[in-house]
């Protein structure tokens, strides 16, 4: 069985359309025969995919079969030592957990939204990383900021630059992603952060060309004399935001939850798509909204970062 589709059968799409897609982890049997959400097998596919997230092609293409062990083990130490992380560690191990009002708002990076955007973007819609921001931190231990992923299609040559939340209330967590739009969608954020990408293209070079696409096609792409219009022709912009809701306390399956699931991520969709319109370069943005619903946002972290410890410790 491909990887592809064992991700599809753990994490189901439920909406499927242009410009709009829903995901949920799955159910299956228990033993005692009731249907429960596959998180165990989620957070594992989450975890395994680690590697790719925080290193990227920056430590090369192919891993030996010898070398898997050793790479889990430096793609896990490398999440931790960005300060997010590991104070989201502290907190959720410790059985506490952020609300969506946190001061310091680059914690909330350490609640996973960038891996689970990462996952869904390779996985659903064929992408790449160009840059694995971990690999990539600054002096100060944080993650680098700018945007959540800067993912690429090279069959298509689009460039995806992708915002994610992950909020324990819905309407907040759209209303912070519009924030991110406003913010980061402008000719002086696009210029400085493109100018960094292009730098760290150039770091890995031929761990791209492995991969089969082009580096200078990027850097011509990102470079400050392509007109505007020609770099938002090639962009598209996956806008994430992974949420608590009551929903899963239907029965699944039911008319009941068919219906009141729509209507839920219809009204997210709505919300974002009415705030997002006053936007100078509305017509000009290629915009998927990507929305997944969560029984316990707690648990599902809580879950990610004991099995991450749990290889930190595999190299202790």
């Amino acid at each position: 069985m491909s990887r592809a589709v064992e991700v599809k059968n753990v994490l189901f799409c439920k909406i499927n359309e242009a410009n709009l897609h829903s995901y949920f982890i799955d159910f299956d049997l228990d033993d005692e025969g009731e249907l429960e959400q596959m998180l165990k097998d989620f957070v594992t596919l989450l975890a395994e995919e680690i590697p790719n997230f925080a290193l990227g092609y920056h430590q090369g293409v192919m891993v030996p079969q010898e070398n898997i062990l050793r790479v889990l083990i430096e793609a896990a130490n490398s999440i931790y030592k960005i300060d997010a992380y590991e104070k989201s560690a502290e907190t959720y191990l410790n059985g506490e957990c952020w609300d969506d009002d946190i001061e310091e708002k680059y914690l909330k990076r350490g609640e996973f939204g960038e891996l689970i955007l990462h996952f869904i973007l390779k996985y659903f819609f064929n992408t790449l990383p160009l840059v694995a921001k971990i690999y990539f931190k600054d002096s100060y231990g944080h993650a680098v900021h700018g945007f959540d992923s800067v993912h690429i299609n090279p069959v298509e040559n689009t460039l995806w630059l992708g915002e994610s939340k992950l909020y324990t209330d819905g309407k907040r967590g759209i209303d912070a992603l519009v924030g991110d739009l406003f913010e980061h969608f402008n000719g002086d954020y696009f210029e400085s952060e493109f100018t960094i990408i292009s730098k760290r293209i150039k770091d890995t070079e031929q761990n791209l060309v492995s991969a089969g696409t082009d580096p200078e096609y990027w850097i011509k792409l990102l470079n400050t004399y392509t007109k505007l219009s020609d770099k938002l022709n090639k962009i598209i912009v996956p806008m994430f935001c992974a949420y608590e809701t009551k929903l899963f306390s239907k029965h699944y399956g039911s008319k009941e939850f068919e219906k009141e699931y729509i209507e839920e991520i219809s009204k997210l969709n709505d919300r974002f798509m009415k705030k997002k319109s006053s936007h100078p370069w509305n017509k000009h943005l290629n915009i998927i909204v990507i929305l997944v619903p969560l029984e316990s946002k707690k648990k599902l972290i809580t879950a990610l970062h004991r099995k991450l410890k749990g290889l930190q410790m595999l190299g202790e």
